[in-house]
């Protein structure tokens, strides 16, 4: 905060912080406005309203003020970021664009000013850019947790042939480079998987001193966006399931230990199918639904459910053999807890779409249309072959399977990345039964 505050105006601040902290934003609104019309220029108390209006999603009113703020110091670098991230959720990306580039030209080590034009790049689906900003991020601060995590991410999908001396790519590249003996055309051996996975793990450890990583599910996309975020906005809000996910069909595959997981992880890795469709590997860790270890394989149709089945079935037998559950399902599981039956694809009438509902899906719309436009990414293809994210969901299933009493994960390793995530959630459910 600036010397020449005083301490009441000081004392004051502090109490809109916490109460911005604690998400009371309303209020915290409230009283920022009526300290901003008796302090008018005191740029850090600009910025902070800001901050709340883009709590609020209101994103006119932040350009507004965050250019009050500027205009009281045009040298206050996190006003022009914050600048940049309100264009960002209006989809002005030149504007975004400008004033992520000030923020950083004025602060040249400025790691929250490269990651969010990063991010903004990273949404546009310009990943050469993308990857050069986030580097810079972690050249300033290689510790950045956000910077670190969207440039692993960037390696699922996105190659790039520069910037190697960064520790992140350097690491992915050697991870590609590695082969195994893992085929799903050949066999798939628990002791050729912990030879592989031990050398790919040596790599991140010798390349990689501090990292946290939290996903625990391993995506294989096409590029097709299921537009799942919008579907759960609809159920979430209303508690109706939306027209589009009468025809979303899944193979769900139920597994009993974490050796398994990893050998589905290969099957899904290799895996050709017709549609190329979308299919993911994971530990379940959604509160009150059952399971432990799963994979799903999405479909656009009941017909393409049952190719798609055929042909996973014999990897399934040969490799994984029946020590499992395997079965088609429609939708997701939060829809036939709240609408019980629809999952039932032996009778796909027993849970049918009321045409009402489409009013509640057209108020959605209207709310997403009128909303933020940031992070509204374009879908690429998921490089095959296991890269950096890969290995480290790997460390935290490995963790999962540990602290519930899966002695399997020693087939595979011991030697894991200890994952605080993971025991948080582990013991928050322990706990709470």
């Amino acid at each position: 905060m600036n010397q020449d505050v005083n301490k009441i105006l000081e004392n004051e601040i502090k109490e809109i912080i916490t109460l911005y902290n604690h998400k009371n934003f309303e209020e915290a609104l409230s009283l920022s406005n009526k300290l901003i019309n008796r302090e008018k220029e005191v740029p850090f108390l600009l910025n902070l309203n800001g901050l709340i209006n883009l709590s609020l999603e209101k994103w006119q009113k932040a350009i507004i003020v965050f250019k009050k703020a500027i205009d009281c110091d045009n040298n206050f670098v996190e006003a022009f970021n914050n600048l940049g991230v309100a264009y960002s959720h209006l989809g002005e990306h030149d504007e975004a664009v400008e004033h992520y580039t000030k923020a950083i030209k004025i602060k040249k080590d400025y790691s929250n000013g490269y990651n969010n034009l990063a991010s903004h790049y990273d949404d546009l689906g310009q990943y050469n850019d993308a990857a050069k900003y986030y580097i810079a991020a972690l050249k300033f601060n290689p510790n950045h947790p956000q910077a670190q995590n969207n440039l692993i991410h960037l390696m699922n999908f996105y190659q790039t042939r520069d910037f190697e001396e960064n520790t992140i790519i350097k690491t992915n590249k050697k991870i590609k480079e590695m082969n195994s003996n893992i085929s799903i055309y050949n066999n798939i051996k628990i002791g050729d998987m912990s030879e592989y996975f031990l050398k790919i793990n040596q790599i991140i450890k010798n390349n990689l001193k501090t990292l946290s990583f939290n996903d625990t599910q391993i995506f294989r996309r096409n590029n097709y966006d299921l537009n799942c975020n919008r579907h759960f906005k609809v159920f979430n809000k209303f508690n109706v399931i939306p027209k589009y996910c009468f025809s979303c069909f899944k193979i769900q595959i139920e597994l009993k230990t974490v050796t398994q997981l990893f050998k589905l992880f290969f099957i899904f890795d290799q895996l050709k199918l017709p549609s190329d469709n979308i299919r993911k590997c994971f530990i379940e860790l959604r509160p009150g639904i059952p399971g432990t270890y799963k994979g799903l394989i999405y479909c656009a149709s009941m017909d393409e459910a049952r190719d798609v089945f055929s042909i996973l079935s014999p990897y399934i037998q040969k490799f994984i053999k029946n020590d499992l559950h395997i079965a088609i399902k429609r939708g997701c599981t939060e829809f036939d807890l709240a609408f019980p039956g629809y999952k039932d694809t032996s009778n796909l009438d027993k849970v049918s779409f009321n045409n009402e509902w489409e009013q509640f899906e057209k108020i959605t719309d209207i709310e997403i249309k009128n909303g933020s436009k940031k992070g509204k990414k374009v879908f690429n293809r998921t490089l095959s072959g296991t890269c950096i994210g890969d290995v480290l969901i790997m460390n935290n299933w490995l963790n999962y399977a540990k602290l519930i009493g899966d002695e399997t994960y020693n087939d595979i390793s011991n030697e894991m990345f200890n994952s605080q995530y993971i025991y948080n959630i582990v013991k928050k459910r322990d706990t709470k039964n």
